[in-house]
């Protein structure tokens, strides 16, 4: 076959060791994506000779050549079929805890990318990687994509001609991607080994937990819909008495005018129609129309999200790698849930079994802490939250001149809202903004006075904030170039607590834990009732120290709740 212009043989593995980095690619049968399809091909390339493995000798295949280094596309997926088809779990598990043995062009891509324009590419399949780094464009003929499984059970020698040359341009591409990525990312002043396996790690157990999902009370679900429903007829007939007749989607004119006779100062969007953001709303939720408007709006909202839902089980969708190396989720997105228990609590266990929902604290002050004690070699609140202070608390104490055990509760709210806004790079008008999120109206003097106490408060974070728009790296070696300001602030200790989450999630995959979701700083897996106060332990500890292989000089600390329900 004729590959960017060079020809390829295509051979049948025979028992040989091979070189020393090795592009593995499979084909597969079509299934949903929450089962492990079966294994059809299996090809091979080592920058010389291009192979087929017979299915009898997969196992043998990884065996001899146990000592390479592997090179995967889509590593999750792949690893998944391969260990199903050889029944063997601990397969390449070696490969992928040394660290550099095992790589995924998928996840180096989009390192790469962050590095050097900033922001994660929407778009990573092999395809997309090739036509970009190499200039070839794979040919994705979907007569023989999808039919794969005709050839299930069939000798590879028997297998059609373009069925085997369809493969072999997917793995050569994998190969030739691999060698590009690691010259250009040799270029780069970074770890970027420990960066990707960090990532590997995080990919193969959101693999896991996407395919485990989480269970759905769909009767609960019924019954909500129908009170939310009736709550929305409810709030429609307050509006309409307003003249807002439609609700709220197609109806910009009737909202218009409505806040037009109501005289309020609503902002107005680039399109010259008053806003119907909550954020400029908000202010404004006196009104009785303005607060049935956003009780609607959220009560849409809500109502939307539940239709969406079907299945006794859903299997939320993670994207591994936001631009502050964060996790996304989708389908649904159980990351941004409303707080509502009833929302929440259509989420569930299997009888028999609890959810072990476990929390790190206040995780991101922690990896504040660890990135400013690392580069600069002291830090105050490194030192209060290994004494075992409360930051909220302790901050308090020094805005309003009072003892830490004196501090109210409205005092400590105050304190949250500057501990979790500063470090971010607010300015004074948008901290405002970011207080009211935290019941705090405050004035620019109040603000100012506030971020001029933080930084006596935590002096070291003086230089921490200094800087300006350009890259920044993390600790574990992760580049993202041409931030803003906000976000070189941000991308420090947001993902740095990112990749330990990461971590923890692959090690709690590997002590035998069922994954089911994962919010941020919250970890929710689902034990068996009669081991939960064991499991309990076991989780907290792993969750621990998995966080400490990233901020090692400062304490880490958990949280857990025991409920059959996503609910606290």
């Amino acid at each position: 076959m004729i590959f960017n212009g060079e020809e390829y043989t295509i051979q049948f593995w025979q028992g040989e060791s091979l070189g020393n980095i090795l592009a593995i690619d499979t084909e597969t049968t079509i299934k949903p994506f929450t089962e492990t399809p079966d294994l059809v091909t299996l090809q091979v390339f080592d920058g010389e000779s291009l192979y087929y493995v017979d299915r009898s000798l997969v196992k043998d295949f990884f065996k001899k050549n146990s000592f390479c280094l592997f090179v995967f596309a889509n590593a999750p997926f792949d690893i998944d079929v391969l260990r199903k088809f050889t029944e063997d779990k601990y397969l390449l598990k070696e490969q992928i805890e040394h660290g550099n043995r095992l790589f995924d062009v998928n996840i180096m891509y989009r390192l790469y990318k962050l590095a050097t324009v900033g922001t994660v590419p929407r778009r990573y399949s092999l395809a997309h990687i090739s036509n970009e780094l190499l200039g070839i464009e794979l040919d994705k003929n979907e007569d023989i994509r999808c039919n794969f499984a005709e050839y299930k059970n069939t000798s590879i020698q028997k297998i059609p001609k373009p069925f085997l040359e369809y493969g072999a341009a997917d793995v050569l591409a994998t190969f030739y991607c691999f060698i590009r990525l690691r010259l250009e990312v040799s270029k780069l002043n970074t770890s970027t080994n420990l960066s990707h396996h960090i990532q590997l790690l995080g990919a193969l157990a959101l693999n896991r937990m996407y395919k485990n999902g989480i269970g759905f009370d769909e009767e609960r679900a019924s019954i909500l819909l129908k009170e939310l429903n009736s709550k929305l007829e409810v709030l429609h007939a307050k509006m309409s008495a307003y003249g807002f007749v439609k609700g709220i989607k197609g109806n910009q004119a009737a909202y218009n005018y409505v806040v037009e006779f109501s005289g309020l100062p609503i902002p107005k969007t680039a399109q010259g129609d008053y806003s119907m953001k909550e954020s400029d709303l908000e202010k404004y939720k006196d009104n009785p129309f303005i607060q049935s408007f956003l009780e609607y709006k959220r009560t849409e909202k809500t109502t939307f999200f539940i239709r969406k839902l079907e299945g006794s089980r859903v299997h939320p969708r993670y994207d591994l790698l936001k631009n502050t190396g964060r996790t996304g989720c989708s389908s649904p997105n159980i990351q941004q849930l409303p707080r509502d228990g009833d929302i929440r609590s259509m989420f569930k266990s299997r009888e028999g079994n609890t959810l072990l929902i476990t929390d790190y604290s206040a995780i991101e002050l922690a990896t504040l802490a660890q990135h400013v004690y690392t580069n600069y070699g002291s830090s105050i609140m490194r030192d209060k939250i290994n004494d075992g202070a409360d930051l909220h608390k302790y901050y308090a104490s020094v805005l309003f001149g009072t003892a830490e055990d004196k501090v109210e509760k409205w005092q400590r709210q105050a304190a949250k809202a500057a501990n979790f806004g500063f470090p971010g790079g607010l300015g004074i008008e948008t901290f405002i903004e970011f207080a009211k999120g935290y019941d705090l109206t405050i004035t620019t003097d109040d603000a100012q006075r506030m971020k001029d106490t933080w930084f006596e408060a935590f002096p070291e974070m003086k230089e921490y904030m200094k800087g300006e728009e350009g890259s920044v790296t993390t600790l574990t070696g992760r580049i993202r170039a041409d931030t803003t300001y906000c976000a070189e602030k941000n991308t420090p200790f947001q993902g740095l607590a990112a990749d330990g989450a990461k971590i923890a999630l692959y090690n709690l995959m590997d002590a035998g834990f069922e994954l089911v979701g994962f919010v941020h700083d919250e970890i929710i897996t689902e034990v068996p009732e009669n081991t939960v106060e064991e499991m309990r332990r076991l989780q907290e500890e792993i969750m621990i120290n998995s966080m400490s292989l990233v901020a090692p000089d400062v304490k880490i600390s958990v949280e857990s709740t025991i409920s059959p329900r996503y609910c606290k």
